[in-house]
């Protein structure tokens, strides 16, 4: 290249500056907001891991418990077969007859403990206590209240 009269337009080269941040600061004038949203978005991204690790938690307690309650169900179904099988051998007549006898006292009554209501008839035999006689018991005919159903004797047998 020849040498010419123009003045070639060079850059000034800036004055050596030993100090880093005042570098940075006249590059970037907009540092301090570019600096916030960086701390913002780290902040979101430390919140988002915080919250999965709390949902992948969540979930594993839920799966748990589901998995409890699965169990339950399966015994719950279990002894319900079993009350079933239990109920249908209990409804039984002679089951039930043999409990009644031994663990209610229930027992099947005889002719002196039934009473036969006729209709139309108001009175019934009641007995008498009679010191007289010994072993034989009398009776007497007499009204009865309509609601006492358990007389000693009926007239059926007083008839015999």
């Amino acid at each position: 290249m020849a040498i010419s009269d123009k003045p070639t337009k060079r850059r000034a080269a800036p004055p050596y500056n030993n100090d880093i941040g005042e570098l940075f600061v006249r590059r970037f004038n907009v540092v301090s907001i570019y600096v916030a949203v960086l701390l913002i978005i780290a902040a979101a991204i430390v919140w988002s891991g915080i919250k999965t690790a709390e949902g992948v938690q969540q979930y594993h307690q839920d799966y748990k418990t589901l998995q409890d309650m699965k169990k339950q169900e399966r015994k719950l179904q279990v002894e319900h077969q079993r009350l079933l099988i239990e109920q249908q051998t209990f409804s039984a007549t002679p089951q039930i007859a043999s409990r009644a006898v031994s663990e209610l006292g229930m027992f099947s009554p005889t002719l002196k403990d039934k009473l036969i209501i006729q209709p139309g008839a108001a009175t019934v035999l009641v007995p008498v206590d009679t010191t007289d006689s010994d072993d034989e018991e009398s009776y007497a005919v007499g009204p009865r209240a309509s609601t006492d159903l358990s007389p000693d004797v009926t007239e059926a047998e007083a008839g015999q």
